[in-house]
């Protein structure tokens, strides 16, 4: 019992930052917490890692932020590459690309873009059946080292209706 109740000491102290807790020495926050061997739990070990941190921020600018597809039938894929450039001072480096749709595939850039250097993000729209006959706008959000953290792409397209044969 004096075992697991001095286990989790450490463990509060680890969490709350006091003696046993750690930051590592580039800047990143690093959480490490350790059971006791003797009672058969293995190490776990946390590490939070945020490149904002490690490589400071930049600056985007897009050739376009939205596109519109026009007229598009269902089934069908569309694809748009956005264009971009890192317009700041250090590697452009995008964490992440979210659609607000399943329909919408974005693929983010996987290798850093240098300072004045221009990346690309595909874009891919896959019409649903339930959105024949309507307009529609889809939104991707791109999270990067940029100020603002968050920057937006969108799309949009008319999804024809189909033709009725008889």
């Amino acid at each position: 019992m004096k075992k697991y109740i001095s286990s989790l000491i450490v463990l509060a102290l680890v969490a709350c930052g006091g003696e046993g807790g750690s930051s590592a020495e580039d800047g990143t926050n690093s959480i490490v917490a350790t059971t006791n061997p003797g009672e058969g739990a293995s190490d776990f070990e946390e590490v939070i890692d945020n490149p904002r941190e490690k490589q400071g921020t930049t600056s985007i600018e897009y050739m376009e932020t939205s596109h519109d597809f026009g007229n598009v039938k269902y089934p069908g894929e569309y694809l748009y590459t956005f264009k971009f450039k890192n317009t700041g001072n250090v590697p452009l480096i995008v964490e992440s690309a979210t659609a607000s749709c399943g329909c919408t595939v974005p693929n983010k850039p996987e290798d850093p873009i240098l300072p004045g250097e221009t990346g690309e993000m595909d874009v891919i729209f896959k019409p649903k059946e339930g959105q024949q006959g309507q307009p529609v706008t889809k939104k991707v959000t791109v999270t990067a080292n940029t100020d603002p953290q968050q920057t937006y792409l969108e799309i949009s397209a008319n999804v024809l209706a189909p033709m009725l044969t008889n």
